[in-house]
């Protein structure tokens, strides 16, 4: 049975973290008046429909003007939107039917400054697994928007690329500093997930996340069914070890007394001293 985990339901799971609570841009339930307070304290708000994917449902909030603010993304419908309208007008067009009683469920969320030095938006997908009971990257990438709604999911016209490209054409990133960076990433990703998991069951998760202007990951969303046909095409090493981890938890899955009794071997992708083999396995050494 397909889970579907709402992206507000993610929020307030994870807030309650010491170490990703710090790594959460600040959300809240839709409604008029959030809209109103978020578009009046941060220059970027992004409004999503709780439950949809692939980009629909999607909306950039940006202030054009003393009472106009320009939206811009994908409806519910996939179809593009981009507009310039006062906040009252955005509700209705938000909420059509609300007079009826009928509303739909989004949230709202401050915009995290995750751009490129070509002032595209940059996210970065952290793909976790959960084997033997214990949580491992099995791959990661990064993507950016070349349109000016900021939504980087690829079903919307994001280019997908390997770290490395993301890190040195894009992010401008220097070789040195990439190693921190990507621990970060990947123990942000990890606690996150972990956390996702001990609520619903999910074997693999694909964490969202974006980097601010200081290189802090800040996680966006969290999908609980993540495809992986991008690593196919950007990565077949990548893809490979994904595949070989889902066979692990498949084994571990149908045997769970024979692995009981064993030493469990921790993950190179979580232990600081083996992060150059992490590097390396991503090309970045």
């Amino acid at each position: 049975m397909r889970i579907n985990l709402g992206k507000l339901e993610q929020h307030l799971l994870l807030q309650n973290h010491p170490l990703v609570s710090k790594h959460l841009p600040d959300t809240a339930p839709y409604t008029k008046e959030s809209l109103i307070d978020f578009a009046g304290r941060y220059p970027v708000v992004f409004i999503k429909h709780n439950t949809s994917g692939q980009g629909r449902g999607v909306y950039k909030l940006t202030k054009t003007s003393a009472d106009l603010y320009s939206l811009k993304g994908y409806s519910l419908q996939g179809k593009e939107v981009d507009q310039t309208l006062d906040i009252h007008s955005i509700h209705k067009l938000l909420q059509p039917f609300e007079r009826f009683g009928r509303t739909q469920p989004y949230i709202v969320q401050q915009g995290i400054n995750s751009i490129s030095a070509r002032g595209q938006h940059v996210n970065i997908r952290v793909h976790v697994q959960h084997v033997e009971g214990k949580p491992v990257v099995g791959g990661i990438y990064g993507s950016i928007a070349y349109e000016e709604n900021g939504i980087t999911n690829i079903c919307r016209g994001a280019y997908a690329m390997p770290m490395r490209n993301l890190f040195f054409i894009f992010l401008k990133v220097k070789k040195e500093d990439q190693p921190a960076i990507l621990n970060k990433l990947m123990e942000v990703s990890a606690a996150a997930a972990e956390i996702i998991a001990s609520h619903y069951p999910c074997r693999e998760c694909g964490v969202d996340l974006g980097l601010d202007e200081n290189m802090k990951p800040y996680i966006f969303e969290v999908n609980i069914t993540p495809g992986i046909e991008d690593f196919a095409r950007i990565d077949k090493q990548m893809w490979k070890q994904i595949i070989e981890n889902r066979k692990k938890i498949g084994e571990s899955t149908r045997h769970p007394s024979a692995s009981a009794g064993e030493t469990k071997k921790e993950s190179p992708f979580f232990q600081p001293r083996t992060l150059s083999s992490f590097l390396k396995f991503f090309h970045l050494r």
